[in-house]
């Protein structure tokens, strides 16, 4: 009996050790999908493109001005989204120019400007201060290019805005940093090459031309020329740069969000970092949105759904606005924007504050801790109603007035469970009142969401801000409640029957019980095996990461869904469905870090 009782108790201290060497068991994958999200970070420290993809909105110096010698029409316009085989992305460009003895032209690529109250950018004429990019540490410019047959003999070259090309004297006022620096007359291939421009030693502080092209009667061929062009960039070491960059959410050719960075997702990549105790990688991703809070184009004190994926930063000369995704309509040639994206609803605006306030609660930072405060007041000062919980926030433009703007009505648990914890901490941190009473009335809420004869939380309210929307019962709902409530959530506990029901034969989780589409949803997946983990609900928490470990891919990110039509039981404002496909994503990703970590982005105590 008493070896017995022994080896039960050895069992029982050894049951810890066990449990931790499992989720070990998952750390290359772990590391491999932090991999991913710091390559991608990284690569926008190293270079500054001046074309990437067709709209994209890591592209600098899209305004382009044709050079005329004597006959213009002989220089034709560029095809910026030409589709036929790119180098690498979508697309690439598209050059054609007929080449006679006595002639020359081509094109130059500017950085451009804005003036106030105009919507439409002028090209740079030298004669104003501020309109030129800062390139410190640019080391190279390097550019793909082939031709349509072989042959054409086009010169390239950076640089040089404002000189005489003769003499490099000084024609304006504001000219580039450096003179011209050419890669000569190049003899184009019929396949793509990279060409390199070296600029070691030039002085790129201030950029307005990022990039040209020449044919002449003297060099190039005569007649017809065509030529293609792509993945035009300055490579270096621009961590000196005053850029802020935000990760792209989606690797997809989807036009509406292929442009976007969401706040949401990038808020759970750097709470990801710091679960792995990454902080300055954390920081910079929080810089971007301290930036983009402080510099919003309505007013500061607000954070967007969205931003543009890449450098938020203004351009030089454009406003003082940190930048939103868009896309542009290849046939109309306009720039649109989507009115989720450039609007700010109370779940997105919470999640930044709670990684703000989890640097803050590890590291310490006063900016980071004033920012979310700022942030939690928005929500105080448009979100409520007079009864407990928050509304949702709203879409659109608020700097285009009150008939761009749509505030909503209906209040989501999601949003107030994430508010809830911020605005906890954030009474925990400052003492101050208001946060406390937000923090009661979101709390009021969550539990006035619990139907006690079905035993699971509803997804909110209808329009009305009151009645239940009991039609979708949705996997977060559940899981979040459990993550945010700690010991509060005892109650509510058969709530967790629901999530366990919904888990499909592949071991992962769907976003709604219907899943009339099937499949599961990767991102779900992972915050419910870091769930079970909290819980202790090991053996559980390790067949959700090895379901996600299966669908991983080679890159080290996670695809949203298995289906390319996942179901999440809600309409978009248009009348479609909302539903999730397979492209790479990288909310999944972070959350399956934070799972491996054990790190509760909604708990401060650790």
């Amino acid at each position: 009996m008493k070896k017995m009782m022994a080896l039960a108790l050895a069992l029982i201290l050894l049951l810890p050790a066990a449990l931790a060497q499992s989720y070990e068991d998952f750390r290359p994958a772990s590391d491999a999908a932090l991999g991913a999200l710091s390559g991608a970070l990284e690569a926008m420290g190293r270079n500054v493109y001046v074309y990437r993809d067709f709209g994209d909105t890591e592209n600098h110096f899209t305004q382009k001005a044709k050079m005329v010698g004597v006959d213009d029409r002989l220089v034709l316009d560029m095809n910026e989204n030409w589709r036929e085989n790119p180098h690498g992305g979508e697309s690439c460009i598209r050059c054609e120019q007929v080449v006679s003895a006595a002639d020359w032209g081509g094109w130059l690529f500017l950085n451009g400007w804005l003036a106030e109250g105009e919507t439409v950018p002028r090209l740079n004429d030298g004669k104003t201060d501020g309109q030129g990019l800062d390139l410190a540490g640019a080391q190279a410019l390097s550019f793909w290019a082939r031709g349509e047959r072989g042959g054409e003999r086009v010169e390239f070259f950076t640089c040089g805005f404002g000189y005489d090309g003769e003499w490099g004297g000084k024609l304006v006022p504001y000219p580039d940093s450096t003179g011209k620096r050419s890669r000569g007359v190049v003899k184009l291939e019929k396949d793509w090459r990279e060409y390199t421009i070296d600029l070691s030693g030039a002085d790129t502080r201030y950029v307005v031309c990022g990039f040209g092209y020449v044919l002449s009667g003297a060099q190039s061929n005569p007649g017809d020329n065509v030529f293609y062009l792509d993945d035009i960039r300055f490579t270096g070491d621009f961590s000196d740069r005053d850029a802020h960059c935000m990760l792209r959410s989606y690797d997809t050719d989807n036009l509406y969000i292929r442009n976007a960075a969401f706040s949401y997702d990038n808020a759970l990549a750097a709470m990801a970092y710091l679960s792995a105790e990454r902080k300055d990688e954390a920081a910079r991703l929080l810089d971007a949105f301290v930036y983009a809070v402080e510099h919003d184009r309505y007013r500061p004190g607000r954070v967007r759904n969205a931003y543009a994926a890449g450098d938020i930063t203004a351009f030089p000369g454009w406003n003082d606005a940190a930048r939103l995704p868009g896309w542009y309509d290849a046939e109309s040639g306009s720039w649109y924007e989507d009115r989720y994206q450039t609007g700010s609803n109370v779940g997105n605006t919470s999640y930044v504050a709670l990684a703000l306030l989890q640097y803050d609660a590890l590291y310490g930072s006063e900016r980071y801790l004033n920012t979310a405060a700022a942030l939690m007041d928005w929500v105080i000062d448009n979100c409520a109603d007079g009864n407990p919980g928050f509304t949702g926030g709203c879409d659109g433009w608020p700097e285009g007035g009150a008939d761009t703007t749509y505030m909503f009505t209906y209040k989501s648990i999601e949003h107030n469970i994430d508010a809830y914890a911020a605005f906890r901490q954030l009474y925990a941190r400052t003492g101050e009142r208001r946060f406390a009473d937000a923090a009661d009335s979101a709390l009021t809420f969550i539990k006035a969401m619990y139907d006690a004869e079905s035993q699971v939380f509803y997804t909110g309210t209808l329009d009305d801000g009151v009645t239940p929307s009991a039609d979708n019962l949705v996997l977060d709902a559940q899981v979040w409640a459990c993550m945010a409530l700690g010991e509060d959530f005892e109650p509510y506990e058969a709530s967790l029957e629901a999530v366990a029901a919904m888990r499909v034969a592949e071991g992962g989780y769907p976003f709604c019980a219907s899943n009339v589409n099937g499949g599961w949803w990767a991102e779900g997946t992972a915050y419910t095996a870091l769930m079970y983990r909290l819980r202790g609900e090991d053996e559980r928490a390790a067949a959700a990461l090895d379901a996600l470990q299966s669908i991983q891919l080679e890159s080290g990110l996670f695809p949203a869904a298995t289906v390319d039509n996942l179901s999440t039981g809600f309409g978009l404002f248009d009348g479609s469905p909302w539903e999730y496909g397979t492209a790479p994503h990288i909310a999944p990703t972070a959350w399956f870090v934070m799972a491996v970590n054990g790190f509760n982005p909604y708990a401060f105590d650790r």
